[in-house]
């Protein structure tokens, strides 16, 4: 068998530009006050649809909703950024 770090340095070298890390990009001032609406359960039905294609281009925003569940259920509470 092939020495495990041998594999993992042909996997950087062919592939390393591509398992860079990058920075996740918060959502915009308009994104969170969408969100902080949907968590409450005030985003007009109209704009939910648009909430939800902008969670799945930007899954990483999932958290920030969670948070302001959490919040409203009298967890830690969110900072507007």
């Amino acid at each position: 068998m092939s020495n495990p770090f041998e594999i993992l340095t042909r996997f950087l070298d062919r592939f390393g530009e591509e398992v860079e890390g990058r920075e996740l990009p918060e959502p915009s001032g308009e994104a969170q006050i969408k969100l902080r609406a949907f968590a409450q359960g005030k985003l007009p039905e109209a704009q939910q649809g648009e909430l939800i294609d902008l969670l799945n281009r930007n899954p990483q925003w999932i958290a920030r909703l969670a948070e302001e569940v959490k919040a409203l259920r009298g967890g830690s509470a969110v900072t507007p950024s």
